[in-house]
C-alpha cells in the first residue's frame, strides 16, 4: 500500500511530454486531458467490472489497458463480472472522493460492492492522483482489494464479543485476569462499575485491589491465591468484602482458576470473575433475622401454635402450647392416640349427635375460629380451649398442613359464667326490688333498658325509646317539671333524683316511681351517656300514707300523754312541795318536842322512855335526810344542764379533799390526773361524791383502805371508775343497787338507798351509762360514761 503513495514524475529523453511512473516504472504518455466529469462517475467507471489489483485509469475514471499493472482490462467482459457501488454509500463515497482529490491526497475506503449476480463483497480501495508535469491531473492510480472474508471474520468476532458482554452484564459478572510473572491483572469495567469507581480510578495492580479487601477477609484471600498459583488447588471461590467509593462495605464472591501452568505447575496466569453479593447477603441477613424473630416471637407467643400435616403428625409446637396441653413435642410425637383426637369440641354435631375431635375436624377440611373445645391434660385437670384453624400452603400453592392456633379460656369461660350468673342475679334482684336500669346516649338520643324497666314501665320493644319518649311516660301532673329537672340535670352535670307518677303505656295504670340518674363523659370529656335506675315505688307511697296516718294519730296520742306527763309532772312538784313543807315541819315538831324532853325532863323519865325518845329523834333526823335526798332525785331530773368540757381530775381531787377532811381515819386516795370530760360539772361533782363517799363508807372496817379514780378502756370505749377494796357485794345482786331505797347492807353502814339512783339519773340524762362489779369482803369497782363533745366545741375526751 505505502507503494501507491510513490507516484513519482520522470521524463522521456526523446519526446518531451511528461510521463508519469508510479513505483517506478515508466507509463505511456497521457492523451490530452478531457473536462473533468462528476467524481460520482469517476468512481462508478473506476469499479464498474470490480477489478482487483494495482491498475491505472484516466480522468475519467476508465481503466487503461495499457495500464502494466492492471490485473484486467475494461473491454474483457469474459473475464470480469459486472457490478455496481452500493446506492446508500454511493454518495458519501463520492463526497471523500471529491474532498480528497481537492486536496491532493490519497482516498482509502471500504465499501460494498454488488454483483450483477447478486452477490455482495466488501473492497478496499486506494485510489491517488496522477498528474502531469504540469501538474495536471492526468488519471488516476487504483489498488482493490476483496476484504469479504476478513470483514465477516471481524464481524464474526465482533459479534461474539457482543454475546459475552451481553451474557456477562445480564449476570452482572465482572472479568479479571492476572500475570502473575508480570504482578499485572486486568479489571473489566463492570468491576469498578460495581465498586463505584470510574475508569482510571485505580490502577490495575494487585496490591490496589488487596487493599479494598476487609481486614478480616485479607489473609484468608491471599492465602487462597497462593494455594491457586502453587498448584495446589485448580479453582476456588470465596467471598469477602470490598470498601467501594463511598467508604462503604459490600459483599462480594471472587471464583478464579489456573489459566496457563508452566512445566513445574506454577501458574503463569489466573483469570475469573468478580460478583456482587451484597444483596443477596442482605437478603440473607434478613430472612436470618425474620426467622430468629419468627423464632422469638412463636416463643414468646401468648398463644398456642401447632402444625399439623395432612396425615395428621404434629411436627411444630410451640411453648405455649406445650404448657396449655401440658404436653412437650416429644410427648406429642409419641402420644397414641395423637394429641388432636383428644381435643374434642364442646358443641355437639348437628347431624351426628356426638362431639367431633380437632382431627376429624380437619380431615373435612373445615376452617375454625375461636371454636370452644375441651382437652384432658395428663394431669387428669380440664381445659378450655379457643381454637383457629388456617391451611398452610406450600410453594406450589398446594395444602401440605394447618396452623393451630389454641388459648387456654378456662379461666375467661368462668368469668363468662360468673358474669352470666351475676346478670341473671341481678335480673333476678331488680325484678324482687321492682328495679329497672337504663342508658341514655346522648348523642344519638336513643336509650337501651332492662326488662324489669319495660315491664315498670308498660312499653315494648316497638316503644320509641328516645328522651322524648321517656319525657312522654311522666305523669301530665309531673311532667313540667321533670323535663326541667333533667334538662338542668345533664346541662349543669349534676346527679338527678326525682320521685313522680307515670302512666303506662300499655293500660294506662298510673305508677309511683323513683329514678336516680348520673351523667357520664366519653374519654374527650365529652357529654356521653346518662346512667340510670327507675323503681317502681308505688306500694311504698301506699304505706308512707299509712304511716302518714299513723303518725297523725300517734300525734294526737302523743299531746294527750304530753298533757297528762305534764299533769303528772305538777303533781310531782306539789307532792314535792307537800314534802318539803307538809311533812317537814311535823318532823320538825317531833324531832324538837323530844330533844326538850330529853333535856329538860330526862333525870326524871324512866330509862326506857329515855331510850324510846331518842329512837324518837333518830327515826325522825333518818326520815328527814330521807326527804332530802328524794328531793335531790327529784331536783336531779328537773336541773337544766351546762355542757362543757371540764377537768374531771381535779373535780375528784376537790372531792377527795373534801372527804378527808370529814373523816377521822381517811383513806389512801389516788386520783389520776389530766383526765378531761364533756358534761354538767356540778351534776358530775354530784356523782363523784356519791361513789367516793359510798367507797371511804364501805371501806372505813379494811385495815388500809385504799380508792382509786381513773379511767381505762372498756370494750374499745373510755370509762372512768372509782375503785375500793372494802366489803364488796354479792354480784347476784348487782341490778338492786341503783335502784332507789334498796341497799345490800343493813344497819351496819348508815344511808338512805337514794344516793346510787341519783348517780344512774345523773349519767343517764348525760347519755352515758353506770354498771358496777365485786366481790365480797374483795372490793367494788363503779364504771361510769358521759357522752362524747360535739364536734363544734373542738374538745375530745381524754
Amino acid at each position: 500500500m505505502n507503494r501507491l503513495s510513490q507516484v513519482n514524475q520522470v521524463t522521456d529523453h526523446n519526446n518531451s511530454a511528461p510521463r508519469t511512473c508510479i513505483g517506478g516504472d515508466a507509463l505511456a504518455v497521457s492523451p490530452p486531458a478531457l473536462p473533468a466529469p462528476p467524481y460520482e462517475q469517476v468512481l462508478r467507471n473506476m469499479f464498474w467490472s470490480a477489478p482487483s489489483g494495482v491498475y491505472q485509469t484516466d480522468t475519467q475514471g476508465r481503466p487503461l489497458a495499457s495500464s502494466p499493472c492492471c490485473s484486467a482490462g475494461p473491454g474483457d467482459a469474459g473475464t470480469h463480472r459486472m457490478g455496481y457501488l452500493n446506492p446508500q454509500e454511493r454518495e458519501g463515497l463520492a463526497t471523500s472522493f471529491q474532498a480528497a482529490m481537492e486536496a491532493g491526497q490519497q482516498w482509502n475506503q471500504q465499501f460494498q460492492y454488488h454483483f450483477a449476480d447478486g452477490a455482495v463483497s466488501r473492497l478496499r480501495a486506494v485510489v491517488a492522483p496522477l498528474r502531469g508535469a504540469d501538474g495536471l491531473l492526468i488519471g488516476y492510480q487504483v489498488c482493490t482489494i476483496d476484504t469479504t472474508a476478513q470483514y465477516e471474520a471481524h464481524q464474526e468476532l465482533a459479534l461474539s464479543e457482543d454475546r459475552h458482554r451481553v451474557a456477562l452484564d445480564a449476570a452482572e459478572l465482572g472479568i479479571w485476569d492476572f500475570d502473575v510473572a508480570e504482578n499485572d491483572c486486568y479489571f473489566s469495567p463492570y468491576c469498578y462499575e460495581m465498586l463505584g469507581y470510574s475508569g482510571g480510578q485505580m490502577q490495575v495492580r494487585l496490591e490496589d485491589w488487596t487493599n479494598i479487601i476487609h481486614p478480616q477477609y485479607l489473609e484468608n484471600a491471599r492465602r487462597v491465591l497462593e494455594n491457586c498459583i502453587s498448584g495446589a488447588i485448580e479453582k476456588f471461590e470465596i467471598e469477602f468484602r470490598l470498601k467501594t467509593n463511598e467508604g462503604k462495605w459490600h459483599w462480594f464472591r471472587c471464583t478464579g482458576k489456573a489459566a496457563e501452568r508452566d512445566a513445574s505447575g506454577k501458574a503463569r496466569r489466573l483469570a475469573g470473575t468478580l460478583l456482587d453479593i451484597n444483596q443477596a447477603k442482605l437478603m440473607e441477613h434478613l430472612l436470618q433475622m425474620e426467622h430468629g424473630l419468627l423464632n422469638l416471637i412463636t416463643a414468646t407467643s401468648p398463644v398456642g401454635i401447632m402444625f399439623i400435616e395432612s396425615d395428621g403428625n404434629t411436627t411444630f409446637v410451640n411453648p405455649k402450647a406445650e404448657r396449655i396441653l401440658g404436653l412437650t413435642k416429644q410427648q406429642m410425637a409419641h402420644r397414641e392416640p395423637p394429641v388432636i383426637d383428644s381435643i374434642f369440641s364442646a358443641e355437639q354435631e348437628q347431624h351426628t349427635g356426638g362431639e367431633l375431635s380437632l382431627g376429624q375436624i380437619l380431615e373435612q377440611g373445615r376452617c375454625l375460629l375461636q371454636s370452644c373445645f375441651i382437652f384432658t391434660r395428663p394431669d387428669g385437670s380440664s381445659a378450655v380451649l379457643s381454637i383457629s384453624t388456617a391451611p398452610f400452603l406450600d410453594t406450589a400453592s398446594t395444602v401440605s398442613g394447618t396452623v393451630v392456633t389454641l388459648e387456654d379460656v378456662t379461666e375467661q369461660k368462668k368469668r363468662e359464667q360468673v358474669l352470666a350468673d351475676n346478670d341473671r342475679l341481678l335480673r333476678e334482684t331488680q325484678r324482687i326490688a321492682q328495679l329497672g336500669s337504663y342508658v341514655l346516649d346522648l348523642a344519638k338520643d336513643q336509650w337501651v333498658c332492662s326488662s324489669k324497666l319495660e315491664e315498670i314501665l308498660g312499653i315494648d320493644a316497638a316503644y320509641p325509646k328516645t328522651l322524648q319518649g321517656h319525657f312522654e311516660i311522666v305523669h301530665e301532673e309531673f311532667r313540667e317539671q321533670f323535663i326541667d329537672s333533667y334538662r338542668a340535670a345533664i346541662s349543669n352535670d349534676r346527679p338527678f333524683e326525682h320521685e313522680y307518677k307515670i302512666r303506662r303505656h300499655n293500660d294506662g295504670e298510673e305508677r309511683w316511681v323513683t329514678e336516680c340518674c348520673e351523667l357520664t363523659r366519653d374519654a374527650g370529656g365529652k357529654q356521653a351517656r346518662m346512667i340510670g335506675t327507675i323503681k317502681d315505688i308505688t306500694e311504698r307511697k301506699a304505706a308512707e300514707e299509712a304511716i302518714r296516718n299513723l303518725n297523725d294519730e300517734l300525734d294526737r296520742r302523743v299531746i294527750e300523754r304530753t298533757s297528762q306527763l305534764v299533769a303528772a309532772k305538777k303533781e310531782i312538784e306539789s307532792f314535792s312541795y307537800s314534802v318539803s313543807h307538809d311533812l317537814r315541819a311535823p318532823l320538825r315538831h317531833i324531832n324538837s318536842y323530844s330533844s326538850i324532853l330529853v333535856e329538860e325532863h330526862g333525870n326524871s323519865l324512866p330509862e326506857e322512855a329515855r331510850y324510846y325518845l331518842e329512837r324518837i329523834c333518830t327515826a325522825s333526823n333518818r326520815m328527814g335526810k330521807q326527804i332530802d335526798d328524794l328531793l335531790a332525785l327529784t331536783r336531779v331530773g328537773r336541773a337544766i344542764m351546762k355542757r362543757s368540757t371540764f377537768n374531771i381530775s381535779q373535780l375528784a381531787a376537790d372531792v377527795v379533799d373534801m372527804l378527808s377532811d370529814e373523816s377521822d381515819n381517811p383513806p389512801e386516795f389516788v386520783v389520776q390526773p389530766g383526765i378531761s370530760a364533756f358534761g354538767d360539772s356540778a351534776l358530775v361533782r354530784l356523782v363523784l361524791q356519791n361513789l367516793l363517799g359510798n367507797s371511804v363508807k364501805y371501806s372505813s372496817r379494811t385495815l388500809s383502805p385504799r380508792i382509786e379514780f381513773g379511767q381505762t378502756l372498756v370494750g374499745g370505749r373510755h370509762a372512768f371508775f372509782v375503785r375500793d377494796n372494802g366489803v364488796g357485794f354479792d354480784m347476784a345482786y348487782v341490778e338492786k343497787l341503783f335502784q332507789p331505797f334498796q341497799r345490800l347492807h343493813g344497819s351496819e353502814f348508815e344511808g338512805t338507798g337514794i344516793g346510787l339512783a341519783t348517780v344512774r339519773r345523773i349519767i343517764e340524762r348525760h347519755g352515758g351509762s353506770i354498771w358496777a362489779e365485786g366481790k365480797e369482803h374483795e372490793g367494788a369497782t363503779f364504771y361510769f360514761t358521759l357522752s362524747n363533745p360535739r364536734k363544734a366545741d373542738g374538745t375530745s375526751r381524754r
